[in-house]
């Protein structure tokens, strides 16, 4: 090789070495660029926006992600606060834009080497007002009811209670109050709260007949559906009743409410195949005085507790809105227990994690959160031999079912029915890593295996409509049972939850997934 050759030879080696030490700079320089940015920013800033770095640091590096109430502290601070630093969130009128906070916490936490996508961070749904909307009443004024409004009673006080909360709600356009048996003898539109009082001063059985329809049987079925026809996207609709059937006499009893409950069920599924129906069924007590009406129509004086119930039926949203207000919850005396029904398509997801302890056994922690249980051996000590088992922490918060529905184990099914299930309500405070989550499901099992275990909460018909019903009030002075339950309510609810759930479809409402490998 000649000198000219061997020079350049060295130059070119020169220069694709500086090439190679001018781009790993280059690299250097690109993944600092962050942290640099946030350097620069930080120098600039005072100690409350110094301080909102930190507190998103700290809840970031908790459990890797960014739950509601955390999330909602942080927005505190920015609204909080007058500082230069927080002037990046919001807009000119001064209103905190919440995709310019996740943008500047996705950026800061990538700047600080954490793994934390946009689904780690939990966000408020970004829904479109809800235009306010009708609500229509439907008092079934039928001879049974008549106990119920003798004097003043617990009864009147509840829908007294309920009617100005939804008058002075911000969803109800109007209110329209009506009576209902096997017609509508009575309406009062768009009632004020004079009409109101004066709706509920009048509850007595004099008023009930003065209203007149044929109040002499209670014809459920036709009284359901009449009301459910009424229901669309600018009118809900609430039927208060003590919804016991009347077969009459010489009628079949079983024969009867086999054919209603077919009935209701063929009316809701039609309903429900062209608007998106939800409803509510809250069951109630009051002091009941008057005459009780048996299955073959036998009257029978009757003094002491009654239970009654409130249905309210709208589309999702309308029910949503209802049941955010907590106008149910500030029902004077309380209710005893409720039911929420939605179509399967408003299934929800709600957030959940594998807790890293306590555990059965043993497994990996390393990629607990893309929900994979890696690793995963039997327990060898002698208190749990041969099981298996871990705990999830799950936020039913955001579901309009109510609470005490997740802790029932009866509404869960699982892929592998080896495991056994337990849920208890999370009341734990200061423990960071449950913070946001409402439930804790508690699972084990001798069948480990490699799988990917599938956790449905089903929707069904709930254990308390089963001990609430009765299928021969005949006795019902003398068997004190009797008197807290419902002729025939099993029948009515599990028409509606048919029709709802479907025996053909799985009716799931929430379904967890969770990859065990051994």
């Amino acid at each position: 090789m000649n000198f000219i050759s061997r020079k350049k030879s060295k130059f070119l080696f020169c220069k694709n070495s500086l090439c190679i030490k001018c781009n790993s700079f280059l690299e250097l320089l690109k993944s600092n660029v962050l942290i640099l940015i946030f350097f620069i920013i930080n120098v600039g800033c005072t100690s409350e926006f110094q301080s909102f770095n930190d507190t998103a640091l700290e809840f970031a590096k908790n459990d890797n992600r960014i739950v509601k109430e955390e999330f909602e502290k942080l927005l505190e601070d920015i609204s909080a606060s007058d500082e230069r630093g927080f002037a990046q969130f919001k807009n000119e009128n001064g209103t905190v834009e919440i995709a310019k906070v996740l943008s500047y916490l996705l950026k800061y936490y990538s700047a600080k080497n954490l793994n934390l996508t946009e689904s780690d961070i939990w966000q408020p749904e970004s829904k479109e007002p809800l235009k306010e909307f009708n609500i229509n009443v439907y008092l079934e004024n039928s001879a049974s009811m008549d106990g119920y409004v003798t004097g003043v009673t617990e009864f009147e006080t509840a829908i007294y209670n309920l009617l100005g909360d939804f008058k002075i709600s911000k969803v109800c356009d109007s209110l329209n109050l009506n009576y209902i048996n096997n017609s509508i003898p009575f309406s009062k539109k768009n009632a004020l709260p004079a009409d109101i009082q004066d709706f509920i001063e009048k509850l007595e059985p004099s008023t009930f007949r003065q209203k007149g329809g044929d109040r002499s049987v209670s014809d459920l079925k036709n009284i359901i559906n009449t009301v459910l026809k009424t229901v669309n996207d600018q009118n809900a609709a609430v039927l208060i009743s003590d919804f016991v059937f009347s077969p009459g006499k010489n009628v079949n009893a079983q024969d009867y409410l086999n054919n209603q409950g077919v009935g209701i069920k063929i009316d809701f599924a039609e309903k429900i195949k062209s608007f998106d129906l939800s409803a509510v069924i809250i069951q109630l007590e009051s002091n009941f005085e008057g005459t009780y009406y048996d299955k073959t129509n036998k009257s029978i004086p009757f003094k002491g507790k009654r239970p009654y119930y409130i249905w309210i039926f709208g589309s999702n949203q309308q029910i949503s809105e209802i049941l955010d207000k907590k106008i149910l919850d500030n029902i004077k005396g309380g209710y005893l227990n409720r039911l929420v029904l939605q179509s399967e398509k408003e299934q929800s997801q709600p957030n959940y994690k594998i807790l890293s302890s306590p555990n059965i056994g043993d497994f990996s922690r390393t990629e607990l959160n893309n929900k994979i249980i890696a690793d995963a051996s039997l327990s060898k000590n002698n208190q749990n031999k041969g099981f298996f088992g871990f705990n999830l922490a799950v936020d039913f918060s955001n579901s309009i079912q109510d609470p005490s529905y997740f802790l029932d184990t009866t509404n869960y099914t699982l892929s592998n029915p080896s495991y056994q299930l337990e849920v208890e309500p999370i009341s734990n405070k200061n423990d960071p890593s449950l913070a946001g989550f409402t439930h804790l499901i508690k699972l084990k099992t001798t069948d480990l295996r490699d799988e990917t275990l599938e956790i449905q909460v089903v929707g069904q018909t709930p254990n308390w409509v089963y001990t609430s019903s009765s299928i021969d009030d005949s006795n019902i002075l003398n068997e004190i049972s009797e008197q807290q339950k419902t002729f025939g309510l099993q029948y009515l609810i599990e028409g509606v939850s048919d029709a709802f759930y479907p025996k053909s479809s799985s009716n799931a409402i929430t379904t967890f997934n969770i990859t065990i490998k051994k």
